[in-house]
């Protein structure tokens, strides 16, 4: 009998094994295999982050470019902001340092890690890139919308909801079902109708910078998909191989690790091409001329700072509980409540230059696109856990 039961006890540590390099191979369609299958709490947390971020940071960005007059009269201060705006996006990542210690500190119970097992070293170069592509994305996205309309500008951006599904396909291996391209032609629907939507930093003597200003826009749009792939593929191909060779459940606080350290990247980033093109005195001339004091101006800086970092964890959240390519469609179907939110707060005049701009029938109609973009992918996801829990 005791030769018998090694054989007995070998058996189940031979199926545990087996088990995960079978779900590994069949590859994913809405969300990774490694992630929990009811992350709901995370996800509605992390799209109201999104919202509530993307919102308020663009709204306070408007305010500061209304208030400068960014006018024909100032143009030769059209571009004192660019690295200024890159970096307001990523900054504030200090804020999060508190919650990442919180968060990390809980698994102080866990067996030490050792840095070859987990590739720390990969992971410093993967987070240098993401954040160089972070600041250059930020960059990138400034630049335009200052220098083309904003009529232009939606449609360009709306491309990287084309290029998000195609590098998640080849970088991290998603299979793309009938409920993701119905959310992402709803969410492309959503975008579109904003188009009208005003901009306080649009300059009105931009002739000569057109072709420049659209190719911006463009690999900011190609930036922005590719870093949301590289976030993914930072989770996936470490961060839970990591958790699941301690015993660990993947944690939050990994959300708060990735926007820390590609952050810090991407601000040394932009305060070096802030310093380089002498942005500094542009910034001091400004917040002595606001027109509604320096304390104002001085807010109005740090609470785009703050935002963009609510925004970011929300972001992030999204792609560590679902994927890059949800992440992506949140981020542009918050669009319709940004023009909405505009149209309440300010005064500018529409794209055709007569009048104020209004709550017109584009803006009220793309709620419609932009709630079922949503419904959609939820309704995806909403299955396959369900399938996953029944399997």
């Amino acid at each position: 009998m005791a030769q018998h039961q090694p054989m007995f006890q070998t058996k189940p540590e031979e199926h545990l094994v087996q088990i995960p390099v079978n779900i590994e191979r069949d590859s994913t369609t809405l969300v990774n295999p490694n992630r929990k299958p009811n992350h709901w709490p995370t996800i509605l947390l992390s799209t109201i982050f999104v919202i509530i971020g993307q919102c308020i940071a663009k709204l306070l960005e408007n305010f500061y470019y209304e208030q400068i007059n960014r006018s024909e009269s100032n143009k030769h201060h059209q571009n004192d902001s660019v690295w200024t705006q890159a970096l307001l996006q990523t900054v504030g990542f200090p804020l999060l340092l508190l919650p990442f210690i919180i968060l990390t500190t809980k698994k102080h119970n866990n067996p030490p890690i050792t840095s070859d097992q987990f590739h720390y070293k990969s992971l410093a170069v993967i987070y240098i890139c993401i954040g160089i592509l972070m600041s250059v994305q930020a960059r990138l996205s400034a630049m335009g919308k200052l220098e083309i309309s904003f009529i232009l500008f939606t449609p360009i951006s709306l491309t990287q909801l084309f290029f998000t599904p195609i590098f998640a396909r080849f970088v991290n291996k998603i299979k793309l079902n009938r409920w993701v391209v119905i959310s992402l032609v709803f969410a492309i629907g959503a975008g579109a109708l904003t188009f009208t939507s005003p901009f306080g930093g649009v300059s009105y003597n931009r002739e000569h910078k057109y072709a420049r200003s659209v190719w911006a826009a463009l690999f900011a749009a190609v930036c922005f998909s590719l870093l949301l792939c590289n976030i993914q593929n930072v989770f996936d191909s470490y961060i839970f191989k990591r958790t699941e060779s301690t015993t660990r459940k993947p944690s939050f606080a990994s959300v708060f690790e990735v926007i820390i350290f590609s952050s810090l990247v991407a601000t040394l980033i932009s305060t070096v091409g802030l310093l380089i093109a002498g942005e500094q005195h542009g910034l001091e001339r400004e917040m002595n001329g606001f027109p509604k004091g320096k304390g104002a101006y001085v807010m109005v800086m740090v609470g785009q700072a703050v935002s963009w970092q609510l925004y970011w964890v929300g972001i992030v959240g999204l792609v560590f509980s679902v994927s890059s390519v949800l992440s992506n469609v949140i981020s542009v179907v918050t669009w319709p409540i940004l023009s909405l939110l505009v149209v309440v707060f300010f005064n500018f005049r529409n794209f055709t230059g007569e009048g104020d701009d209004e709550f017109d029938t584009f803006k009220g109609f793309a709620f419609i696109p932009a709630a079922l973009s949503v419904a959609a992918y939820f309704f995806g996801l909403h299955k396959e856990n369900r399938n996953s829990t029944t399997n």
